[in-house]
């Protein structure tokens, strides 16, 4: 908030609490809860806009702050100094067709944002001078985040991205983000915020933003290759919470070694660029030299057995990509998802067990797992056809055929056999896009260090998780937990 004495200008955190969204008379709606900041608004801004014919109409509300807590306080920071509010007539007669009074709002709003501009700390607290709101289709509060400010970029920029953002969610029926909006998670009254990222505003999920931040603790003293953690948070306070490994206990030779379950993805790719990094070395000392020099023809006995060396080496790296993509195929696949065919009359429905054993990796991908993760067709990919040679090469070793053993080798011994077995991680990579925007339960199950490492947190009432939170520490239960 703004206070204005004779002699200095004091800010004060808006902590207001809106349980309603309010109605907007005018094109614009700015909220605080001080009188001077009214008063400074009318000068500085209102009457600066009325030199246009048709210009953009403010109003300013002071509501008290009934409430002193922040919204959403346990997963992000908001607090903001004032409150902006656009409503509908402003977006459909000023923001889409970019009127002249609209351009004249954001110069003159510059102006009067200036007093603000070096004021992003207050009491040691960073924040923004305003965050923006619109309600989205009578269901949706979207409140749009401006801090962290980004670099080379200011707020009005960004206000106008804002608005131009609103403009094309209210004309669009359906958009990516329209999409998000609708499925991200939303404590209470629909409220979902937005921040601006690479150049554009993304929606927050908030489970999604709960799942970084303990994934970035929990993956500090942790090995890289093992399965996510499975996340439950207090649906009332995401600072509640339990994480819980998924642990092995491994029964061999009459012992017993509990660890964390691995990831079988995460394991077979890494063998697969060990191998890939071992045989690299033999190629770069013995091969490429003689691309450069006529030589090498005839190796020596001795050198040939460099030769075997590498060729274990690189069918260990082909078979272990392979393998990765078979295990990263079969977990995109959800217990009880049926695929059906139809030959001849003859209807014929494939379990998740059965999918698994009878496709083809490359019939997964091309029919079984786009309906699953709503992916487009998988040949037209530019990692299509080098999996197609990377599914004929490990077919061909695991089926060795005499009569193709020679041309087998030779493809071995290609350079691009380097490519073909690195883009394996292409793949995952391309599938784990599709899995972040459509199907995030399968996060969980996805391997870290292919670029999406975020696991999404489930839900618990407060009560069960304080129940559940005695049971595991083995609190006895008084009358009242079990009258609940």
């Amino acid at each position: 908030m703004l206070f204005i004495c004779d002699k200095y200008i004091t800010f004060v955190v808006n902590k207001q609490h809106f349980m309603n969204y309010p109605k907007i008379e005018k094109d614009i709606l700015i909220h605080t809860d001080r009188k001077e900041f009214k008063l400074y608004t009318d000068k500085v801004l209102i009457e600066n806009l009325k030199t246009k014919k048709t210009p953009v109409e403010i109003s300013v509300d002071v509501v008290p702050s009934d409430e002193p807590d922040i919204d959403d306080r346990d997963w992000i920071y908001n607090s903001s100094l004032f409150e902006i509010f656009a409503s509908i007539p402003f977006i459909e007669n000023h923001v889409a067709p970019l009127s002249e009074a609209y351009n004249d709002f954001l110069e003159k709003f510059d102006l009067f944002l200036e007093i603000f501009k070096s004021m992003s700390q207050i009491d040691g607290i960073e924040m923004a001078p305003f965050s923006l709101h619109f309600e989205l289709e009578n269901t949706y509060i979207l409140k749009f985040l401006f801090h962290p400010l980004p670099e080379k970029i200011d707020y009005v920029t960004m206000l106008a991205s804002a608005f131009d953002t609103i403009a094309h969610l209210h004309q669009e029926k359906e958009s990516e983000l329209k999409t998000a909006i609708q499925t991200s998670y939303s404590r209470k009254n629909n409220k979902k915020y937005l921040t601006f990222t690479d150049g554009s505003w993304k929606v927050l999920n908030p489970l999604l933003e709960v799942g970084k931040e303990i994934t970035k603790d929990y993956r500090k003293d942790r090995d890289w290759r093992v399965k996510k953690p499975h996340i439950i948070l207090n649906q009332d306070n995401f600072t509640h919470r339990f994480i819980f490994d998924s642990n092995w206990v491994l029964v061999f030779d009459h012992l017993e070694t509990m660890l964390i379950q691995p990831n079988d993805v995460a394991l077979y790719s890494n063998i697969a660029d060990r191998c890939l990094n071992q045989a690299m070395e033999f190629y770069e000392k013995v091969i490429l030299p003689r691309h450069k020099q006529w030589h090498g023809s005839f190796p020596s006995l001795e050198k040939q057995k460099e030769y075997y060396d590498y060729f274990e080496i690189i069918i260990q790296a082909v078979i272990f990509a392979y393998t990765a993509l078979e295990a990263f195929a079969n977990i995109c696949i959800p217990a009880g998802w049926e695929y059906q065919t139809e030959a001849n009359g003859v209807k014929t429905i494939y379990s998740k067990e059965a999918i698994e054993r009878k496709f083809e990796l490359r019939e997964k991908f091309k029919k079984v797992i786009r309906p699953i993760l709503n992916s487009p067709d998988p040949t037209r990919e530019d990692w299509w056809m080098p999996f197609i040679e990377l599914e004929n090469l490990r077919n061909e070793i695991i089926h060795t055929k005499q009569s193709r053993s020679e041309e087998r080798y030779a493809k071995l011994l290609s350079q691009s056999i380097f490519d073909i077995v690195r883009n394996h991680k292409n793949i995952i990579q391309f599938y784990g896009d599709h899995i972040s925007k459509y199907r995030t339960e399968f996060l969980e199950e996805y391997p870290y260090e292919f670029g999406y490492d975020d696991v999404i947190p489930g839900l618990m009432t407060d009560k069960n998780y304080w129940k559940s939170y005695k049971s595991i520490r083995n609190i006895k239960f008084d009358k009242s937990d079990e009258e609940e």
